[in-house]
């Protein structure tokens, strides 16, 4: 299953509406939707888009609780249709460790392609989330049937190896100002929306957020945050960051 039971327990109690207007479509057209949502659904065929939604589950969960609980069994394909999940992978240590976010129109849990048979991190939406929960045999089997769509999800997986290598990478390599400045740059490229001073990036990201990300503290996000916008590099709007020059965001990395 894709949750743990305690998560599963607590998630139903979202109520209908509860995370946006369904402009009145039935359940059906819903579903159609959230395939259609993501660049894997609508690189498939109008066949597979179907086959998707007829054999997917909608599953609603409110902000705080588990989308994806690590250790759990990796049965289902999350196809996200509102809303977004922070990925958080639990060490043995008892400390643990930030990969990154998900939101509408990416998938989650396509490791379970590949082989794997537990998610090896959980999924916490950080707002109410809405997801389409498509079994692994179904999505195998429209893979081998659909070369558009199998190539969309190789695709995908190759893009989230590389996100992997080069976050690495900036770790070994990078100060913590020239880290965070790529990650507000990817911010905005993934979350950005156009905003008359520059580009908003719409996503409420905590500055222990960032830390977690960037593999730094609190302390110091919050005092480059602080130099930045004196430099007229961003602005800070109601806890969402507003990049003013992409260039010199650039400039620092």
């Amino acid at each position: 299953m894709m949750m743990g039971k305690d998560a599963m327990a607590r998630s139903v109690r979202v109520q209908p509406g509860a995370l946006g207007n369904d402009g009145g479509l039935d359940l059906d057209s819903r579903k159609r939707r959230v395939v259609r949502r993501g660049a894997i659904g609508n690189a498939a065929s109008p066949a597979t888009q179907s086959a998707l939604a007829d054999g997917g589950t909608i599953q609603r969960v409110a902000k705080g609780r588990h989308l994806v609980t690590q250790g759990d069994a990796a049965t289902a394909l999350a196809m996200l249709s509102l809303g977004r999940v922070r990925l958080v992978r639990g060490m043995s240590d008892g400390r643990s460790l930030s990969l990154g976010y998900r939101g509408a129109g990416d998938v989650l849990g396509e490791a379970a392609l590949g082989g794997v048979t537990a998610h090896r991190e959980s999924a916490i939406a950080t707002e109410d989330v809405e997801a389409l929960l498509i079994p692994l045999a179904t999505v195998r089997n429209l893979m081998a049937s659909d070369a558009n769509f199998a190539a969309a999800i190789v695709t995908t997986l190759v893009e989230r190896h590389t996100d992997t290598e080069e976050r690495l990478a900036s770790m070994l390599f990078r100060n913590v100002e020239a880290r965070l400045c790529e990650f507000l740059l990817k911010a905005a490229t993934r979350w950005g929306i156009p905003d008359p001073r520059g580009v908003l990036i719409s996503a409420p990201f905590t500055h222990q957020e960032m830390a977690s990300m960037i593999g730094s503290t609190r302390e110091t996000v919050t005092l480059t945050l602080g130099d930045l916008r004196r430099k007229g590099v961003i602005e800070i709007d109601r806890r969402r960051i507003v990049v003013l020059d992409r260039d010199a965001l650039k400039g620092r990395i």
